[in-house]
């Protein structure tokens, strides 16, 4: 019997078992009806906590190095999957390419409701907020909506707009784009053989360093839990979200932030140049920059150990004494 096309959609309990990192043992419902899991971890830890906000396609796995170091330093965690991936569900049944799904099923206003849900669900009031890649566009979009409940705003690798316009230093992608996602909003099976391919780390992790989206110090142990959370995630719902992205812009907002903002940029990264986070700097007054001139997109796996001293230090400098 297939699902009702007008419910919520939720994954099947275990679903995220052999990839998650952190077990996501709560969960929330969004105003659209949509199942969030997230973890909170630490709770009533002193220091500041913490709202991390993932990737495009992109599990724990990212921060699963970070996490733990800002967890031991005293840190409230909280770490939702988005929607549409691991535990989290969707407004209803996506069917064959995503089609009964829309764009603003998967906007980046829609996806910084769900972590503002987060926040209400774990009773936090305001958190730093940590973004990476498309994270850092929903990340911007929580600020926009709730800029009283950020303490700060730190944006790791990632652009304030469209990222397909300087994906590979080039707009090229930007408008193939729209013939490859139709294509996949039709015919969806197109992607099977690639989906395919996922899995093995060693496959994985040779197509990461080649396209440049992993950095030498990303190993393939490290990007083993992400590629089994992409294979396990439906690809015409991955397509959309991408389109979403596409969709978005925050520039406008950059200059009215007040929030204490650190930006991280990945020297070597194709898919958001570090000129993306020169860009956002530029633009949000009072701003830090922090280059890593040899890393790639995988920056918080490549750089834990730095990317959280460099966490610390901003915290201590501009938001002073631990605030809960």
């Amino acid at each position: 019997m297939s699902d009702p096309i007008d419910e919520p959609w939720e994954p099947r309990p275990g679903a995220d078992e052999g990839y998650a990192l952190f077990a996501k043992e709560r969960r929330v419902v969004a105003d659209d009806g949509t199942p969030i899991a997230y973890t909170f971890r630490n709770q009533g830890g002193p220091a500041a906590p913490l709202l991390f906000a993932n990737g495009w396609s992109c599990s724990d796995a990212y921060w699963g190095k970070v996490l733990p170091l800002l967890e031991a330093a005293g840190h409230p965690c909280l770490l939702p999957d988005t929607r549409g991936h691991g535990r989290s569900g969707l407004p209803r049944t996506p069917g064959r390419g995503a089609r009964n799904l829309t764009i603003d099923d998967l906007s980046m206003p829609r996806i910084a409701r769900d972590l503002l849900s987060v926040l209400d669900d774990a009773g936090v009031e305001s958190a730093i907020v940590i973004g990476h890649s498309m994270g850092v566009q929903t990340a911007l979009e929580v600020y926009r909506q709730a800029p009283d409940r950020v303490q700060a705003l730190v944006l790791v690798a990632g652009t304030a707009e469209n990222p397909a316009k300087t994906f590979y230093g080039t707009s090229a992608f930007d408008h193939l784009f729209p013939v490859g996602a139709g294509i996949v909003r039709w015919f969806p099976e197109i992607l099977a053989p690639v989906w395919a391919t996922i899995g093995p780390a060693s496959v994985g992790h040779l197509g990461a360093r080649l396209s440049g989206a992993a950095g030498p110090k990303a190993t393939k142990e490290d990007l083993h839990p992400y590629l089994l959370h992409v294979k396990s995630t439906d690809p015409a719902v991955v397509v959309l979200l991408a389109a979403a992205m596409r969709a978005h812009s925050a520039t406008d907002l950059l200059s009215s932030i007040t929030a204490p903002t650190l930006v991280v940029a990945a020297g070597a990264d194709p898919f958001t140049p570090a000129r993306c986070s020169e860009a956002i700097h530029h633009e949000v007054p009072g701003s830090e920059l922090l280059a890593f001139a040899g890393a790639s997109h995988t920056l918080p796996i490549e750089e834990p150990d730095a990317l959280v001293a460099a966490i610390e230090d901003f915290a201590a400098r501009r938001l002073g004494a631990p605030s809960r």
